[in-house]
């Protein structure tokens, strides 16, 4: 998916949401995350950048980094770039036990908490990465399913019929 059709779904259902495909689609490519996926979960964390749940707009934190409750509203991070780039770089210590690349400074402060390799797919979050977390990787690709049925006829680009994910 395209930076522009993922700010445009957005956009659709809150017009006053961040503009943040750009981000997800260089840093999840970067990193080897699927960026449209994680601009899915993105969606579902922050309601669709309403921000109506813990986590507060001014935190740029797009993934619910640390939020548990209201005296614990998570971390913070000073620009929408390194949010979007802390929430990729959090999926990434879920996804894999390599080494993280050096591209970028490391932003996620809980990077270092996650069991590493833990999450190879969007369900093995389920439980992870919110808690009690049932239904938490599928409620994900429910987003990213309706953002790909969204889309103009002949898909994400010309010729190009998406591939889901397994629960999709």
């Amino acid at each position: 998916m395209t930076p522009e059709q993922m700010n445009n779904f957005v956009k659709r259902v809150n017009p006053d949401a961040n503009t943040l495909g750009e981000y997800y689609k260089r840093f999840g490519a970067y990193y080897g995350i699927k960026g449209d996926i994680a601009f899915a979960q993105a969606l579902l964390e922050t309601d669709y950048f309403r921000f109506t749940g813990i986590a507060k707009k001014g935190q740029n934190n797009f993934a619910g980094i640390g939020a548990t409750d209201p005296e614990h509203p998570g971390a913070s991070f000073d620009t929408p770039r390194e949010g979007v780039l802390a929430h990729i770089q959090h999926l990434f210590a879920y996804a894999s036990l390599d080494a993280i690349p050096s591209n970028y400074p490391l932003i996620d402060p809980r990077f270092d908490l996650v069991k590493r390799g833990s999450a190879t797919t969007w369900l093995d979050l389920n439980g992870k990465w919110a808690v009690p977390g049932d239904g938490y990787g599928e409620a994900i690709l429910r987003i990213y399913k309706q953002i790909i049925t969204t889309l103009p006829k002949g898909g994400l680009h010309k010729g190009y019929k998406p591939k889901l994910p397994a629960g999709v």
